[in-house]
């Protein structure tokens, strides 16, 4: 029986559905079964999140579309992430095709850029295939090493383009994953299911179910791309694939019960701004301001909070205020962070297996203090590291890190003892602590948001403990964030005043200043100054034409 196309009210999802075959066959079977028909969007919107049963549906690409779907047959409490892409296409149609790339694609020079490669296996296959009208019988096409192309039936031909662009130039089953921009992380737990964790909608499970074999042979495929062996000799590998997304596996079923597992986490080409981030609420515009004059005076900062907390996220999304002409050294070790900044240096550590050829973050630090940086930014510190950051804190070169604490007093235990062993008396240099956690939000639903925003002030001798001022704190009854206002900054009185050459009298001038960068950014906002780079290109002009001028010209746009 034919699809009843009367029932799509969208006319743009009614055409998108006329020229899709397998995304028609989807939606067919899917409201047969006695489901509605779910939203078809082409990207998806801040009001979609406040869905309390989202059925919607969004493309991906030209041929794949996900589809969160409430409507499961199953109890566990997820909603599905469904993968609508075209059939595999036949055994033997494949196959053929495997095989005269082997033979023709000897004089390509695989591009390392995985546009590039994806355009240059494309544009082979454009060549490599003559499409026919009619069907063609694959045991009487004759020998393939000796065909000059390869005939397909009309019909056929996306299937074979969308799943061998797949497995010759990207990574397997996983592409689909990896091409849709509102994950965070993929996580293949061993055999069975993969999940997902989505911008949007949090926590979603995936109908692909992998088993142990096949998991083991697509990561051992992965691992030729990235460049780094995994097998039972070396089981635990984190390592960047090809669009910069992070990859943590560990290997076999020895050590991992349910087989091979490995956690994916998707790598922004664009990072957010601080703009988009405001947006989120995760903090608000006086903090952000806040935040703005800190990192201008070069104040030295660790963004804490547990893992999955949008730590690295906070902590790119404030290099917009580090001052376009100040030189930035960026040490870590997977290759994470993005900074639009001209003079940056980015270095990543190296782990070869033996101790005379590895490059650590403590050698990566020792070096960075050479290089006479404006600033020296840490993926993560988590071991010796911490004291060569302290080290150069003392000597001029502020460092921003990201840290695993879920407060002072377990950020102060961490930084003490081993293995970091920084003393107490020199905990002072760390001018900032800014908490970060994943917290329910009003709806019910996980939301991010800066837990507090803490001024290290120093050592108190007499109590044996390090004292602290908390300028700004998250209320999680009202998600609000309760400032006390002029007096509650002690750096501004300490180094702010004494960096400008200013006296105790002007103090009130500074939270004046704050103010009016909380407008700013909020006027910013309101402008939909949005991109990573359009915002640090606005904070540079502001820089240089003064905050007054800027938030007068930013009424003209």
């Amino acid at each position: 029986m034919a699809f009843d196309f009367s029932q799509v009210k969208d006319k743009n999802f009614s055409e998108v559905l006329k020229k899709t075959p397998h995304l028609l066959d989807y939606i067919d079977s899917y409201s047969a079964r006695g489901n509605p028909l779910p939203l078809f969007t082409e990207t998806l919107k801040p009001e979609h999140k406040k869905l309390k049963e989202p059925n919607l549906m969004y493309p991906i690409s030209e041929q794949a579309f996900i589809h969160i779907n409430p409507h499961t047959t199953s109890d566990d409490g997820y909603l599905e992430y469904v993968i609508i892409e075209p059939p595999p296409p036949e055994r033997k149609l494949m196959e053929m095709a495997d095989k005269l790339f082997a033979v023709q694609s000897g004089s390509l020079d695989p591009p390392v850029e995985i546009t590039e490669r994806f355009n240059m296996v494309e544009n082979y296959l454009d060549k490599a295939v003559s499409v026919q009208d009619g069907p063609v019988d694959y045991e009487k096409v004759g020998d393939v090493y000796k065909l000059k192309t390869l005939p397909v039936e009309k019909s056929k031909w996306n299937s074979l383009k969308y799943h061998f662009l797949q497995k010759r130039a990207g990574t397997g089953l996983l592409d689909p994953f990896l091409s849709d921009p509102n994950l965070e992380d993929i996580s293949i737990i061993g055999a069975g299911n993969v999940y997902v964790i989505h911008k949007s909608f949090g926590a979603l499970k995936s109908p692909l179910f992998l088993g142990v074999e096949e998991i083991d042979e697509l990561i051992i495929s992965m691992s030729e791309q990235f460049g780094k062996t995994v097998s039972h000799a070396k089981p635990v590998v984190d390592s960047v694939l090809p669009d910069g997304s992070r990859i943590n596996i560990v290997f076999g079923k020895d050590i991992s019960r349910k087989g091979t597992n490995a956690t994916i986490r998707k790598f922004a080409s664009t990072p957010l701004s601080i703009i988009q981030v405001l947006t989120s609420k995760a903090l608000d515009f006086r903090e952000a301001a806040y935040m703005w004059m800190m990192l201008s005076e070069g104040m030295s900062v660790f963004i804490n909070g547990e893992t999955a907390s949008g730590k690295t996220t906070t902590l790119m999304a404030l290099t917009a205020f580090i001052p376009s002409n100040w030189k930035v050294v960026t040490i870590e070790d997977t290759p994470e962070l993005t900074l639009p900044h001209s003079n940056w240096i980015t270095e990543a550590t190296r782990d070869t297996g033996s101790p005379s050829s590895s490059v650590t973050m403590f050698d990566l630090l020792k070096a960075a203090l050479r290089q006479r940086p404006n600033y020296i930014l840490v993926g993560e510190i988590r071991g010796a590291e911490g004291n060569i950051a302290f080290q150069a804190m003392q000597t001029g070169h502020p460092v921003i890190s990201t840290f695993h604490a879920a407060n002072m007093v377990a950020l102060i235990q961490r930084l003490s003892n081993d293995p970091i062993n920084i003393p107490k008396t020199h905990m002072e240099n760390l001018n900032i602590a800014l908490f970060q956690g994943a917290v329910q939000g009003p709806g019910g639903k996980r939301v991010r948001r800066v837990l507090s925003i803490n001024e290290i002030l120093g050592y108190n001798p007499d109590g044996g403990n390090i004292m602290f001022i908390p300028s700004f704190s998250w209320d999680p009854g009202t998600d609000e964030v309760k400032f006390k206002g002029k007096g509650s900054s002690a750096l501004f009185i300490s180094h702010v005043l004494h960096k400008r050459g200013m006296s105790r009298k002007d103090e009130g001038k500074l939270y004046d200043e704050l103010e009016l960068r909380a407008k700013i950014l909020e006027r910013m906002m309101e402008k939909k100054i949005f991109n990573y780079y359009d915002v640090f290109d606005s904070i540079s002009h502001c820089r240089e034409i003064g905050l007054e001028a800027f938030y007068k010209e930013l009424d003209t746009l």
